[in-house]
């Protein structure tokens, strides 16, 4: 056999394994990147995992293209997070495709609402309503180690309820899973641990779970999503002088003129920190290193 024929039948060898491989495994759908790293940790070559939210996008103004409508609904599991696309487009897939299951996976994660403050307060349901009113919860839940070891097992669940023959493997790469994120989570309770109480400023209020796990508060220069306008644009620029900050955070999904604005005004800078990286771990860690070299300014 020639080189030139060993070559073209080893990439047809390895296309047809790959497309067999694909064909076996259980669709599954999620809307952010993030939701991607953990439904593939735990599910493996056993699921094909595709992506609604794709890097660079923003899930507040997020409008699926129709191609994407139609390969939801072939799928067997959509995997959400309680975003407001998450329910509008929900209500469009499910009347074409009744069989689609459709679960939260932040169900059993305790919310907590977002105030203008930067403040965020728990102890609320797990439908995603406020105990007391219809106050807005916080999504961003993927931004906290032990709250992704709780999705992580409703992902294993529900994984093997949807392909029991294959509930043990599910189990198992759960349990690797949670242990890794055991020691993220120990890691960085202790590099943050000097930092207790201390504020870091952020333009969308998306790190209330990572500030709630490390005792830390976020303090944002959007409100109730939109730029501040020149009197909380003051107000911000004097909270920020008080608190002798140097360094304003940006997600790369958002304008940071108003941010930059900020920064100028107290002779410091703006620093990319993206709440949607699909590496969830790594990037858990490279926020971490970010907010102690802020707060060390």
């Amino acid at each position: 056999m020639t080189m030139k024929r060993w070559i073209v039948v080893t990439v047809i060898t390895m296309v047809l394994a790959w497309v067999s491989a694909s064909y076996g495994a259980m669709k599954v759908f999620v809307s952010i990147p993030p939701q991607k790293w953990l439904v593939e940790a735990v599910g493996g070559e056993l699921v094909s995992v595709e992506l609604l939210v794709r890097a660079g996008q923003d899930p507040h103004t997020f409008e699926p293209r129709p191609k994407q409508v139609a390969a939801l609904s072939r799928a067997k599991v959509w995997y959400t997070l309680g975003m407001e696309f998450e329910k509008r487009l929900q209500e469009k897939v499910q009347a074409v495709a009744p069989g689609l299951t459709v679960i939260d996976m932040s169900r059993e994660v305790e919310k907590v609402v977002m105030v203008e403050d930067g403040h965020e307060h728990g102890g609320h349901d797990s439908s995603g309503h406020d105990a007391h009113g219809e106050e807005p919860l916080d999504p961003h839940v993927w931004l906290s180690p032990v709250n992704l070891q709780i999705m992580s097992r409703t992902v294993a669940e529900t994984l093997a309820a949807g392909d029991p023959a294959n509930g043990e493997e599910y189990r198992r790469k759960q349990m690797v899973v949670e242990a890794q994120l055991e020691t993220l989570n120990q890691k960085l309770l202790e590099m943050l641990k000097p930092y207790r109480g201390a504020s870091f400023f952020v333009f969308h209020p998306s790190f209330g779970y990572f500030g709630n796990a490390y005792g830390l508060v976020q303090e944002p220069v959007e409100l109730e999503g939109k730029s501040p306008g020149p009197r909380q644009l003051s107000a911000l620029i004097a909270k920020a002088k008080a608190q002798q900050v140097k360094v304003i955070f940006v997600q790369p999904q958002f304008d940071p003129k108003a941010a930059q604005a900020v920064a100028a005004a107290i002779g410091g800078s703006v620093v990319p920190l993206d709440s949607l990286a699909e590496d969830v771990p790594a990037n858990l860690q490279v926020m971490a290193t970010k907010i102690e070299d802020a707060l060390k300014k």
